[in-house]
C-alpha cells in the first residue's frame, strides 16, 4: 500500500513525521527542532560562535574519509570533546560506511536562535537509486571553535531522530540484486537475500503497465514493528500495514521519481511464494507515483488498483458477490472519494476496494489501452471526484459517460477470475 505524503513541508521540522512531510532543506530546520532539543544544556560559550563556513572544510574532509573508509581520517576531521559526541560520531561512521554510496556528502545548517548548535545530515545517492539528495542519517551537535577548528562539544539529537532511516539498523547491510537495494540488519541478511532474489519475477509483472525501471528501488527490510517505527520516526497507527511504499526523505522540494518500499519481515513468514507478487504490488506504487503528479487528488483506489492489477493472482468473486447484493458494502464512487481505504474499515472492506480498483484498471486497459488508462487516471485524479466530475473525466479521457463506464465495468467483472 502507499503511505500518504504531503510533500510540501520540511521533514526535520517534525522529527516524528517521517512519512507525512517532505525534506526541503536543512537550512529551514531551525523553527521547531530547538523546542525538542532544549532539554540539553545551552551551547557552551566560545570566543566566536562557529559558523557554517567554519564547518565546511571539516565536513568535506569527513566526507572524503567516509568515501575512503578511513576511520582515522574521519576522527581527525571531526574532533569531539565529550563522550556523547564521540559515541554519536562512531555510530554514524559505522552505519554510513556500510552503504553502497554512489555519491555522499555531509552537510550542516545552524539551528535558528541557538548559536553553536547545528543540524548535521548525511546526504547522497545510494546505489544509483533516486533521489541523489537522499537523507540517510541526521544528528544535532553543539559545536565550538578550538584553536580555529570546529570541535563537537555534545550530541543533543532528540531520541526519536537518532534512530531514523539507516540508524534503525544495528549493523546494516545492503543487498543489491534485480533492481533492488534491500537494506536490513546483518542478522536478517538471509531474508534480505531472498527478498532481493524475488525482484526479477516482480519486475516482469510490471510489464502490464508498460513500466520500465530507470534505476533501482530501495527496500527497507524490518525485523520488527518496533524497528519499522524507529526508522520512520512515527507510528503509522495501523497495525495491519506490513508492506508499503513511501517517498524517500530528501533535501529538495522536487518530487522524487520513485518511492521507497518497506517490508515487515515477520509478515512474510510462510508466504515466501507470494513474495514476488507483494514486491510487484509495491514496485508499482514506487514507479507510478508520477502518474498523479500535479493533479488535485491522488485517489487511493486508483493507486491500489494499479498495484493490485499488477500483483495479480486474486479472485474477484467477493466483488461479484458485492455487485449482486441489494446494497454494496463499498460503492465504487464512494471508494474513489475515500482518502484512506484502511482507516475505520474492516479488512474485508479494504480487500473489496482493492478488487474494485484493480478491476477498474483492467477494464479501462482492456477497452482503451495503456494510453487510455493513463489519461483516465489523470483526468479522474484532477477532477473534484463528484458525480459530475467523474462523468466529465470519463468523457474527456475515454469518450464515454460515467454511467456507460460503470455499466461496462460491471459486466467486465463477471469475466475475471
Amino acid at each position: 500500500m502507499t503511505r500518504a505524503s504531503h510533500r510540501a513541508r520540511p521533514l526535520l521540522l517534525l522529527a516524528g513525521a517521517a512519512l507525512a512531510v517532505a525534506v526541503v532543506a536543512l537550512v529551514a530546520l531551525g523553527a521547531l527542532l530547538p523546542l525538542v532539543t532544549g532539554d540539553k544544556a545551552e551551547t557552551r560559550p566560545a570566543a566566536r560562535a562557529v559558523t557554517t563556513v567554519d564547518l565546511h572544510a571539516a565536513l568535506a574532509r569527513a566526507t572524503q574519509a567516509l568515501s575512503a573508509h578511513d576511520r582515522a581520517a574521519w576522527d581527525e576531521a571531526l574532533p569531539a570533546t565529550s563522550g556523547d559526541a564521540r559515541r554519536a560520531l562512531d555510530v554514524l561512521y559505522r552505519h554510513l560506511v556500510r552503504l553502497p554510496w554512489t555519491s555522499v556528502r555531509l552537510v550542516a545548517e545552524p539551528v535558528r536562535g541557538r548559536p553553536g548548535r547545528f543540524y548535521f545530515g548525511a546526504v547522497g545517492e545510494v546505489g544509483g537509486a533516486d533521489p541523489a539528495d537522499r537523507i540517510m542519517a541526521r544528528r544535532v551537535f553543539d559545536v565550538a571553535l578550538r584553536g580555529g577548528r570546529p570541535v563537537l562539544l555534545d550530541d543533543v539529537t532528540p531520541k526519536d531522530v537518532r534512530g531514523q532511516e539507516i540508524m534503525a539498523f544495528a549493523r546494516p547491510v545492503a543487498v543489491r540484486r534485480n533492481g533492488l537495494i534491500v537494506i536490513a540488519d546483518k542478522s536478517e541478511q538471509a531474508g534480505a537475500e531472498a527478498l532481493a532474489g524475488a525482484g526479477a519475477a516482480a519486475h516482469r509483472r510490471l510489464a502490464l503497465l508498460g513500466i520500465r525501471s530507470r534505476g533501482p528501488i530501495v527496500v527497507y527490510y524490518y525485523a520488527s514493528r518496533e524497528q519499522l517505527i524507529r526508522s520512520l520516526g512515527e507510528d503509522p497507527k495501523e497495525p495491519r500495514i506490513r508492506f508499503f511504499s513511501h517517498a524517500p526523505d530528501h533535501l529538495g522540494d522536487t518530487p522524487t521519481w520513485t518511492r521507497d518500499i518497506g517490508v515487515l519481515a515477520p509478515a512474510l513468514a510462510g508466504k515466501e511464494s507470494w513474495t514476488p507478487q507483494m514486491l510487484a504490488h509495491e514496485l508499482t506504487h514506487a514507479y507510478t507515483t508520477r502518474w498523479f503528479e500535479g493533479t488535485k487528488h491522488a485517489p487511493t483506489l486508483l493507486a491500489e488498483g494499479l498495484a493490485t492489477a499488477v500483483e495479480g493472482g486474486r479472485t474477484f468473486q467477493p466483488l461479484r458477490d458485492d455487485l449482486a447484493a441489494d446494497r454494496s458494502a463499498f460503492p465504487l464512487e464512494k471508494a474513489l472519494r475515500a482518502k484512506s481505504l484502511w482507516k475505520g474499515n474492516r479488512i474485508e472492506k479494504v480487500r473489496l476496494a482493492y478488487l474494485e480498483g484493480a478491476s477498474l484498471v483492467l477494464y479501462v486497459m482492456d477497452g482503451w489501452g495503456l494510453r487510455g488508462l493513463k489519461s483516465f487516471v489523470t483526468e479522474v485524479s484532477d477532477s473534484d471526484l463528484s458525480d459530475e466530475g467523474l462523468d466529465q473525466a470519463s468523457r474527456e479521457s475515454l469518450g464515454v459517460s460515467w454511467d456507460e463506464l460503470r455499466s461496462g465495468w460491471t459486466g467486465f467483472v463477471q469475466t475475471l477470475p
